[in-house]
Order: structure tokens, then sequence, then C-alpha cells
């Protein structure tokens, strides 16, 4: 049995307002093979994605193969969502103490997806009837045969039961991406489509920080258009007068509204969401710092380089002398 601790990625100074216990979600990855093992690191850079962008939650994938392992009782998978990782190419046969093995999890876990072949693993176990479920057309004709009613849109996320499926890998990342709306509320689940690229991304995906604002002042509304607003005015920086102005407000007003949403103050995430911008223009473009300090509203580069090192502990030229030795992940 192998463990993956997702730790979330969470180091920004303007999100540390309140401090409260994460919550853990596990989930255990049940592969068909040897050779399932790489195709499934796409579930875990989902929730690594996810791990990033929200707060409070932390991620745990355990990989697991069927009869190898204690299934583990009622306490072990209360919460917990057993993910059985088929490919499309061939049925998924089980023998009988993997059978044993398959019945006990669907009985236990407290959510359950199937993906690609692993919705004929319900033959096998007796659970055919009357199940609705997501079917590829590799095995279309034999579930019609098995008695399996099939969901054509390519996933099924049942309503009055725990079992859920996809009929592909790609559309598995869909149902979880559906599953995050339900758990974390819709805007976090576009945020993470985008940022995984199952949609294009929108505005307030490119700011992690933004998301994770907005997402802690529950998509308020105020919050959200004074986010938006400075991160349309990075460059130029408007004056906290000014944003109050733009968005109908007063500057108090406006400025209790945002601390008692989110936790931190105004004038601080603005600072925050310019860093931010010059850190993602120093991995990913070649402007130089002069033009980075003029793109995130700094006097100079000098200036830029001051409150860089402040925030990150490390010199602009720390981080893109990192991109260039293929460190593209320091944060």
């Amino acid at each position: 049995m192998k463990h993956y601790v997702l730790k979330n990625g969470r180091s920004r100074q303007a999100c540390s307002a309140r401090e409260t216990p994460d919550r853990h979600h596990h989930i255990d990855l049940v592969l068909s093979g040897t050779d399932t093992e790489a195709s499934a690191q796409i579930v875990m850079d989902f929730f690594d994605a996810l791990n990033r962008l929200v707060e409070h939650h932390s991620y745990f994938i355990t990989i697991r193969r069927m009869a190898q392992d204690p299934v583990g009782g009622p306490l072990y998978w209360s919460g917990r969502t057993a993910l059985f990782w088929g490919n499309i190419h061939e049925n998924w046969k089980l023998g009988n103490a993997e059978k044993s093995w398959v019945s006990q999890v669907l009985n236990l876990s407290s959510r359950t997806i199937l993906v690609g072949s692993a919705v004929l693993l319900l033959d096998q176990i007796g659970r055919t009837e009357k199940t609705v479920a997501a079917v590829h057309p590799n095995f279309l004709a034999a579930a019609q045969e098995l008695g399996l009613i099939e969901d054509a849109s390519g996933i099924h996320m049942a309503t009055d039961c725990r079992l859920h499926s996809a009929s592909t890998r790609l559309g598995a990342l869909r149902l979880l991406s559906n599953f995050v709306a339900l758990d974390h509320g819709e805007h976090l689940a576009d945020t993470l489509r985008g940022y995984i690229g199952l949609s294009e991304p929108k505005r307030t995906a490119k700011s992690q920080l933004a998301t994770l604002l907005i997402q802690r002042s529950e998509a308020d509304r105020q919050v959200r258009r004074a986010v938006e607003t400075m991160l349309d005015n990075l460059e130029d920086p408007l004056r906290i007068s000014d944003l109050a102005q733009a968005l109908n407000t007063s500057t108090r007003q406006l400025q209790r509204r945002f601390l008692n949403r989110t936790g931190t103050k105004l004038l601080t995430t603005y600072r925050e969401l310019r860093l931010e911008r010059a850190h993602t223009l120093l991995r990913t473009t070649d402007l130089s710092q002069r033009e980075i300090s003029a793109a995130t509203g700094f006097s100079t580069a000098v200036a830029l380089g001051r409150a860089f090192r402040t925030r990150y502990k490390a010199s602009p030229d720390d981080i893109r002398n990192r991109r260039f030795a293929g460190q593209l992940s320091v944060r």
C-alpha cells in the first residue's frame, strides 16, 4: 500500500489571519494492474492542484491493490472515497478473494467511483440489477447484456446512493471536479477546472491568492469585485479611495467589509497581488526586472527587489536562476 500525502501549498502572507485546523479527506485509489500506476498520476495531480487552491482542507491519496492488504472496517472507510481506476481496453477480471474485497469496499466506502472497465466489476459481485452507470463504448454491449443502465453523458453522479462512475479517466476528472463543487462550492470548482486545463481558465484563476480570498469570503460580491478590480490595476495601482469609488462604496466600508470577510487588510492584499504577479512573471517570462517592476506597479527594480525579499525571503535573481536551473515549482 502506498500513501501519497499531498500537502497544502499555502504560504501566502495575506492569508494567515485566521487559524483553522485542516479537515482531512482520504481517497483510496484502487488499481487494476501494475500498468495503471503511471496513468494514476493524473489523479494525484488533480488533488495536488486542489490542495493548492482550497483552504483548511488537505487531501491524501492511498494507492491500493485489491486483496493485497486488509479492506479495513467501517471506521476506516468513514468519509473515504474509493476510486477504482480501470482502463478502456479490457475487462477487469477478479479472483474469488478480490470479489469479496471489492464487495466489502463498495458496502463500506462513503463514496465510490468506478472508472472505465471498473463498471464491469459490478457484475462479478452481483450488483448490476437496475444500476445506472457511465459505460465506455468498448464495454457497452457487455454492459447491456449484464443489465446495466447506461448514462450516455460519460459521467454518472448517483443521487440516491454512493456509487458513481465515469466512462474514461478524463471523465473521472470531470466527475471529481463536480464533487469539488458539491464539497467546496462552484467558484472553487470552476477555478480548479481552469487551473488543470479541464476548461478555459477564468480571470480569477490566474491568481491563487485571489481564489483563496474569494473562497474565504464565501464568494462575497463586493470582495470579488474588489479583488478583480485590483487584478485589473496592478501596473498602475489605484488608491484605496479610488478603488472604493469604483465599487460605489466608501473607503471605510470597503476596508471594514474586506477585513471582516477575508481576515486580511485591503492594502496588504493589493501589495500581495502585485508581488504574486511579479513572482509569476519572473518564473514564466523573459521580461527584465525593470519591465516586471513597471508591470506590477513598483517605481523601480530596486523597490521591487526590496519588497520581494521581504515577502519571499529570496531575491528576484534567485527566482529567475531557479527557473533556468529547472526548479519551476519553487514558491
